[in-house]
């Protein structure tokens, strides 16, 4: 009896502390709201909720998310080529983050991104599932959430090399070029300053002759300079690489092809480039007596580039006569053989694995003027043409022979009789009739005859006069004696007798 008392005692008990234990908390609750809040230094993910309540840290968590979403990109980046990653594929799980979240300390959201979605993602930036079998995508899930899960501001890009594991797929890039430098001046130096070289061409850096040169602390000359250039200019022409500077010759080398030609000189032209991907490449260079050689490998590039000549012209040179009175009679001389010219355009396309072209750009435009020829010719002496109907001959001008005789007419004129020309006697003969026709046409009317100086005599031709608008129109004749200015025969005709 006295143990179902004790029993008894204790079960009353049991009940008194439990249901204090409730209302306690009941009361708590209700009269300190401050225990139903979260303490300072609090936050889930990049939200303060220190002392707030856990409802309003729902709508804080879940205002933090929404503009996480509308802010700032992820991308997922492979060869080169970004893709934006869609953030809404994310599942948060808001309400069970805030109810266990840890006073006093930042709390993560529970985040999740589904398999499928991710796999999805990464094959079509790809192009390929073989992939997956070289990349830890585990790990890039779980970088993913990261992100997500603290709702870090701004964009983050993740690179997929940064996940593989399987080098071969590193690997994928492999292109090699040869220059031929046979007989070329520039061997040995090459030989002794490039042979097994490596050049690595880090992420999106650029790279320099003249500053790799300076690096490595090696010296080659100009014309040894230009042959490396050029090799990596064609080295890297398939690939999408960005040129920064590059010159070209006024002659197209020897050991150059077609639209590949990059001119180095010290101090005034160099040669660069950008690797413009994510990844790094290895150059490794070997020289041997007749060929310069570059070995370009690294990973993946986002498109399958192709460079093809669309547009090659020969362009002949004209030839340019020159006179020297060092060539006898009628003879040449080839001063300058001149060279043609060339005009060479480069096109580089891009294409996607399903053959689609995605990108198209002038990769080389070179044009090269053509050397002109040149030939000496001897100075002739002129043949002497004569009339087999005339006995008279041009003959030398050995005198200065100027007419200056002026025939002035005002108003009313009559002429009559021979009109004779006066000047300094010169034996020139002109074999061809000489005829003056003065005409006044009322007024004042001055004429000048013969006022060329040379070969300038009358050897019998007629001289004619007309007076169309003054009182008469008298025509004279005369006839004038070869190399004789005076004319001894006069003129026939009225109010006026010849000399």
């Amino acid at each position: 009896m006295q143990s179902l008392k004790l029993l008894a005692a204790l079960l009353v008990c049991t009940l008194f502390i439990f249901g204090f234990i409730q209302v306690g908390t009941m009361v708590t609750n209700q009269w300190l709201p401050h225990t139903n809040s979260f303490s300072a230094s609090t936050l889930i993910a990049n939200a303060e909720v220190s002392n707030t309540s856990k409802t309003d840290a729902l709508d804080k968590v879940e205002a933090a998310k929404n503009s996480w979403l509308s802010n700032g990109t992820v991308y997922l980046e492979w060869a080169g080529e970004l893709q934006p990653f869609p953030k809404d594929v994310f599942t948060f799980y808001i309400p069970e983050t805030v109810e266990y979240a840890e006073d006093g300390s930042q709390n993560p959201l529970k985040v999740e991104l589904p398999n499928g979605i991710l796999l999805e993602q990464i094959e079509v930036l790809s192009q390929t599932s073989d992939i997956f079998s070289a990349m830890d995508t585990e790990k890039l899930k779980k970088d993913l959430e990261e992100v997500a899960s603290h709702l870090k501001e701004g964009d983050h890009t993740f690179s997929f090399s940064d996940y593989l594991v399987d080098d071969e797929v590193m690997d994928q890039t492999a292109l090699q070029i040869t220059l031929n430098i046979a007989g070329q001046t520039g061997v040995n130096e090459l030989q002794g300053a490039l042979n097994g070289k490596e050049i690595k061409l880090r992420e999106s850096e650029v790279f320099s002759v003249k500053t790799w040169l300076e690096t490595e602390e090696l010296t080659l000359s100009d014309e040894a300079a230009s042959m490396f250039a050029s090799m990596l200019y064609e080295l890297i022409a398939p690939t999408n690489f960005g040129v920064v500077e590059r010159h070209i010759s006024k002659e197209l080398p020897t050991w150059a092809s077609d639209g590949f030609e990059a001119r180095y000189q010290k101090d005034k032209m160099d040669f660069a480039f950008t690797n413009t991907n994510s990844s790094e490449y290895t150059i490794t260079l070997s020289v041997s007596g007749t060929s310069l050689t570059g070995e370009l490998k690294g990973g993946p590039l986002p498109y399958t580039y192709e460079v093809e000549q669309v547009e090659m012209q020969t362009l002949s040179p004209k030839t340019v006569v020159q006179y020297s009175a060092t060539i006898p009679g009628s003879g040449t001389r080839v001063k300058e053989p001149g060279q043609n010219g060339s005009y060479v355009q480069l096109v580089r396309t891009a294409t996607d694995a399903e053959g689609k072209i995605m990108e198209t750009i002038v990769y080389s435009e070179d044009f090269y003027a053509p050397i002109q020829r040149v030939e000496l010719h001897g100075l002739t002496t002129p043949v002497v043409a004569t009339d087999p109907n005339n006995p008279n001959t041009i003959g030398n001008n050995t005198g200065t022979n100027t007419n200056t005789n002026t025939n002035t007419n005002i108003g009313s004129n009559i002429n009559t009789g021979t009109n004779t020309n006066f000047g300094n006697s010169n034996n020139n003969t002109n074999y061809n009739p000489n005829t003056n026709t003065n005409t006044n046409t009322s007024g004042s009317n001055t004429n000048t005859n013969n006022t060329n100086g040379n070969q300038n005599t009358n050897t019998g031709g007629s001289n004619n006069n007309t007076n169309t608008g003054g009182t008469n129109n008298n025509t004279g004749s005369g006839n004038g004696n070869a190399g004789d200015d005076d004319n001894n025969n006069p003129g026939s005709g009225s109010d006026y007798t010849g000399k």
